[in-house]
């Protein structure tokens, strides 16, 4: 079988492109891990994130937390304002809420039912659960969750309106009597 350039390079360019897209088709389909400057966060840990998260600032008829980006918000908060140590005792402490979790309902924080998520929430913030890792954790993740929320773009176009300071100017208000006495 004689074959020409032409053709030998066209089969070379399709096997050396077929080698280069196989991996990614025969790949690990789970979410990659998150990759920060100071530390790294495994999938585990971000849908451990996202479940926590979406527990305390559920979706309603409204976003939750979970659809403003609040773990994100979280572990990068975490990568750029927290110390080393406090960097350790978080996930320290993300680690210890799968093992309360299993303790009080035998599955995984991200297994459970959003009503036993509640529960052991509840059991976290009433400090029921020991450990002073876990509840440095639950207290730091509760305290982002809520600056991510009330600073996101839904909270302050929909929710709470925000104007820059110094806001507007009214410069027709008439003052009442009780304004004219207090001066």
């Amino acid at each position: 079988m004689i074959i020409n350039r032409r053709t030998a390079i066209r089969q070379l360019a399709f096997l050396s492109a077929s080698a280069a897209i196989l991996p990614s088709c025969l790949g690990d389909r789970t979410k990659p891990d998150l990759v920060l400057n100071h530390f790294t966060v495994n999938s585990a840990g971000q849908r451990t994130l996202d479940a926590l998260t979406a527990t305390l600032i559920p979706t309603t008829d409204s976003p939750g937390a979970r659809e403003t980006g609040a773990s994100l918000f979280i572990v990068k908060m975490l990568d750029d304002c927290s110390s080393k140590s406090d960097q350790d005792r978080f996930f320290n402490g993300l680690r210890l809420l799968d093992e309360a979790s299993r303790k009080m309902t035998g599955a995984t924080f991200v297994e459970t039912t959003g009503a036993q998520r509640e529960a052991i929430l509840t059991a976290l913030g009433d400090k029921k659960i020991p450990g002073e890792d876990l509840n440095f954790f639950y207290s730091t993740a509760r305290k982002l969750t809520i600056l991510s929320y009330s600073s996101s773009q839904y909270f302050l176009t929909k929710v709470q309106i925000y104007e820059l300071v110094p806001g507007r100017w009214h410069g027709c208000v008439p003052v009442t009597q009780s304004q004219k006495s207090d001066s």
